[in-house]
């Protein structure tokens, strides 16, 4: 009788439990993979030197010659040792004042939110901001720097549209999620190749994108 009513209480707390996981993983929220970037582009933002944090580092994101998706070139240095670091895009450029807090929530256009944590094998689920969440977190040995390289199809390099990061931020996290450093993107090259650049500008795309 014992083992028939556990058995009766495990199954309704399952079922109980199934209409919030659903919910949670609502495909309205789902970010599509962005098919039409621009075939020119280059942004990078480096990390503000912050007296509370020996971490440093930049990122890099550019167009690639065979596809839509973008590069994504990543390095942090200065990790405290035993820690691994989130690193994020968030929706708001970095304030005047170099306050980190100041650049509001990550990058979400369509709304997903923050809980449940990012999968990192369902990546269209996740906030498009989420870099960690979808590439890995960033950990390296003392004294050594992190670095990844990687394909990001869910960003997009062209202003006005929904999962645009140029003129945005990123922050690097702590473990418990405070924020360490931040840096603003800056445009490289624009998308599309128009504006005010020089020819050896070319050279250091091709390069980026190789």
């Amino acid at each position: 009788m014992h083992l028939t009513l556990l058995t009766s209480l495990l199954g309704l707390a399952l079922a109980m439990s199934m209409p919030t996981c659903t919910a949670a993983q609502n495909t309205s929220t789902n970010a599509p993979v962005v098919t039409d970037n621009e075939p020119v582009s280059v942004h990078h933002a480096s990390l503000l030197p912050k007296a509370n944090t020996t971490v440093y580092g930049g990122i890099t994101i550019s167009s690639r010659l065979s596809s839509p998706a973008l590069a994504v070139d990543v390095y942090i240095g200065g990790i405290p040792e035993g820690q691994f670091l989130y690193y994020h895009i968030h929706r708001a450029p970095v304030p005047a004042d170099g306050n980190c807090y100041g650049t509001g929530a990550h990058l979400d256009p369509y709304g997903r939110g923050q809980q449940p944590p990012c999968n990192i094998t369902a990546p269209n689920t996740c906030e498009v901001g989420d870099l960690s969440g979808k590439h890995g977190v960033a950990w390296a040995p003392s004294g050594e720097v992190f670095r990844a390289s990687y394909s990001e199809f869910f960003l997009a390099n062209t202003p006005g549209a929904a999962a645009y990061f140029g003129d945005l931020s990123w922050v690097v996290h702590a473990p418990n999620s405070d924020r360490l450093t931040c840096g603003n993107f800056e445009v490289v090259v624009p998308a599309g190749g128009a504006g005010d650049y020089e020819d050896e500008d070319d050279e250091v795309v091709a390069e980026w994108r190789a």
